[in-house]
């Protein structure tokens, strides 16, 4: 037990000192926006709204309602800093390992063998994608439910077997044998319930009950492969007792279907054929890769597939299954591993095309640990009982650990943001499209807006059919001037797909920028009906309209432009803009607006006062209302706030009441002078004055902002 307590603290410590930068790390322009950063729903935190949303349907072509409350927690916890999501990420890695030790001691007792597993699965460079992605939490978290599940399953199978030993037995043990009968259902029970948890987190968790009965098969020994009568009667009740697992798997393979409609590529696109050709050849780019892991990328493209290259690919997976079905009695770990490979990635293997990419490291997270045990098996077997060969032993697994070690620190490096994941992508792969996309995205974001484009005409010469990339050169055309030229790119991404989001919001950006209010309205409208969700069309309305200085002829569209935005602070906002801007008129509208969400805003109500009460145009002010609202916000906040206090006493003379200006004005001049706040102290006696002469105060141009303390 002193033995295993070190390696679980040697796991543990080690991973957490090698994925330690993870804290450092943002967020990347690749689905940590649909899941985290611009997902409304995960960013208000755990709520029953939230809770509903999660389970009640598909989003991002998934349906994994665990995964979206795991990031809803991290919210509510850490708001958006990415560093502590990326933490939370590790420590599930972590876990996973820990429990993937546990189970395999727990049924091999095998100490070391499954301790030098457990290490490969945490410090390979391919689960660097896994643990590094904050959107990939899906891949951790399901991992963490398969891990119990097996730890869960072969408790079960223990207890099961040791049950019937025990009551075959005439005396002396039956009262173990009664506990142990109670056991076995709980743990089977507990399995069961994990692995159902386990698929709320991933559906590629679909294959584990074939994994389970490749665990009876070894190291568990419930059944061998012998005569076909005894196939039949060992393994027919080991199928019956799967049944509840199978019939889970296939419940969530159905829903998965169903929520990866919009995804799934069609046959059209991607041919059968094709897709057998990059499954043979993914297999074995996935072992390559696991022995030298060169050259990875957050995306590989579908490229052509050489003919030769898929029949030397076929012809390896052949031989390599066929060696093992040989071995299948003495060495039964070849067998188990390396069809623990081969059925865990076939949910994600190609034959049904979700997305673009070819292959996907992050596929293997799960997959791998079939042939680390192959390799760790296999070398046990293959070296001699002697000194010599346990030395060679712990120098290989040294060698191999350490190398894993020092890879894995430098492919981390790379997952630092997007602007270093995806420059790594173009450096190590040819053609990729996608890279160009977000790498281009990144830069138009930093303001490195020519760059952006020419990586968006890439995309376009590689890819035609990528809307996202033509709809950014749209963007970047209309910012450019070019309107035209943009309307073109913009309006061709509609004519193949109307319901694009930012396609919409971009022909309203290059509307209003032509000063056709009305139709811009009218697609800012549209994207958000599509997406109602979306933040980033509320935002990108809200600095276009801080921007645009439109004639009066065009207010009663604004009022439907700051409808689209769906908070009273961003409306708000919008308003202190143009008041700062001396665009007064606008920012009536806008605080009006504010106040249609949150009519009991104190600050919201003393802005739009003091507007009424001193901007320069009369034609704009209006006492009797500042007065009300004035004294609402001063009601709201006990009279204990200078600022508002004071807005009242300035509406108060817009209005002709200069008894109360005063007294408004002299209680203002006493809570600065309370505060400590001497530069506002002299401004009320300053305006006090103004008063006691019964004179308003009113703004100079541009100078009509107020906003709280």
């Amino acid at each position: 037990m002193r033995r295993e307590a070190i390696i679980y603290l040697g796991l543990a410590v080690i991973t957490l000192a090698l994925y330690w930068p993870v804290h450092r790390h943002d967020f990347i322009n690749f689905d940590d926006r649909d899941y985290v950063t611009e997902n409304p729903t995960v960013r208000a935190g755990i709520t029953w709204q939230g809770v509903q949303w999660a389970f009640g349907g598909s989003h991002a072509s998934n349906w994994h309602p665990l995964t979206w409350l795991s990031h809803m927690l991290d919210c509510r916890l850490f708001g958006l800093k990415p560093g502590a999501h990326h933490m939370v990420s590790l420590g599930f890695h972590i876990a996973n390992t820990l429990l993937l030790f546990l189970a395999l001691n727990q049924m091999t007792r095998a100490v070391w063998r499954s301790a030098l597993v457990a290490a490969l699965f945490a410090w390979h460079p391919l689960h660097v994608e896994s643990v590094a992605w904050v959107a990939e939490r899906k891949d951790v978290l399901s991992a963490f439910f398969f891990m119990l599940t097996l730890w869960a399953y072969a408790r079960y199978a223990e207890v099961q077997s040791l049950k019937s030993k025990v009551q075959s037995q005439e005396t002396r043990n039956t009262q173990y044998a009664t506990r142990s009968t109670l056991h076995a259902p709980r743990y089977y029970v507990l399995s069961l319930l994990f692995f159902a948890l386990g698929l709320m987190c991933k559906p590629m968790l679909v294959t584990l009950p074939f994994v389970l009965l490749l665990l009876d098969y070894w190291p568990l020994r419930r059944f061998e492969l012998k005569t076909l009568d005894f196939r039949l009667k060992t393994l027919l009740p080991l199928l019956l007792e799967k049944a509840p697992f199978f019939a889970l798997a296939l419940a969530v393979g159905i829903v998965t279907l169903l929520a990866q409609q919009t995804a799934t590529q069609s046959l059209e696109q991607w041919p059968l054929g094709s897709r057998l050709a990059n499954a043979l050849t993914s297999y074995s780019a996935y072992l390559g890769k696991m022995v030298w892991p060169k050259n990875l990328s957050v995306f590989y493209p579908h490229l052509p597939v050489l003919a030769w290259h898929v029949a030397l690919s076929a012809l390896f997976l052949a031989c390599l299954t066929i060696l093992c079905l040989r071995q299948a009695r003495s060495r039964p770990w070849l067998l188990v591993g390396w069809l623990w490979f081969g059925v865990m990635l076939l949910p994600v293997i190609g034959l049904v095309q979700v997305g673009w990419q070819s292959m996907a490291d992050r596929y293997t997270y799960l997959p791998l640990i079939g042939v680390f045990i192959m390799l760790v098996w296999g070398a046990v077997a293959l070296c001699p009982c002697s000194r010599s060969g346990r030395l060679a032993l712990r120098v290989g697994a040294t060698v191999v650990l350490g190398a894993c070690l020092a890879v894995t620190r430098f492919q981390l490096t790379h997952w630092q943001d997007s602007l270093t994941l995806f420059s790594r992508a173009l450096e190590v792969t040819t053609d990729n499209w996608l890279a160009h996309n977000n790498l281009g995205t990144e830069l138009a974001e930093q303001g490195k807006v020519d760059e952006a484009a020419e990586h968006f005409r890439v995309v376009l010469q590689l890819n035609p059919a990528c809307d996202d990339a033509r709809n950014n050169l749209g963007r970047y055309l209309a910012e450019r001037g070019k309107q035209d030229e943009a309307k073109a790119q913009i309006e061709a991404v509609l004519r193949r797909n109307p319901r694009h989001v930012g396609a919409h919001r971009n022909l309203g950006y290059v509307l209003f920028t032509e000063g056709n209010l009305a139709d811009g309205v009218a697609q800012y409208a549209l994207a958000r009906q599509l997406r109602p969700d979306d933040t980033t069309t509320p935002e990108d309305l809200a600095a276009l309209l801080t921007k645009q200085a439109e004639s009066p002829a065009t207010l009663p569209y604004l009022r439907q432009a700051l409808d689209l935005l769906p908070t009273a602070e961003m409306r708000a906002q919008t308003a202190s803009t143009w008041a700062g801007q001396g665009k007064v008129q606008y920012a009536i509208q806008g605080y009006r607006a504010a106040l249609a969400l949150e009519p009991q805003s104190p600050d919201i109500l003393n802005n739009l006062a003091w507007i009424l009460a001193t901007c320069p145009d009369a034609n704009l002010r209006d006492g009797a209302e500042a007065v009300r609202l004035g004294r609402q916000a001063c009601e709201l906040t006990g009279f204990r706030r200078t600022l508002m206090v004071g807005t009242l006493a300035a509406a108060y003379a817009e209005a002709g009441q200069f008894t109360e200006a005063v007294s408004t004005a002299q209680k203002a001049s006493a809570l600065a002078a309370e505060s400590g706040d001497q530069a506002l102290a002299s401004k009320n006696q300053e305006l006090l004055q103004l008063y006691r002469a019964g004179k308003p105060y009113h703004e100079t141009p541009n100078m009509t902002s107020r906003d709280h303390d």
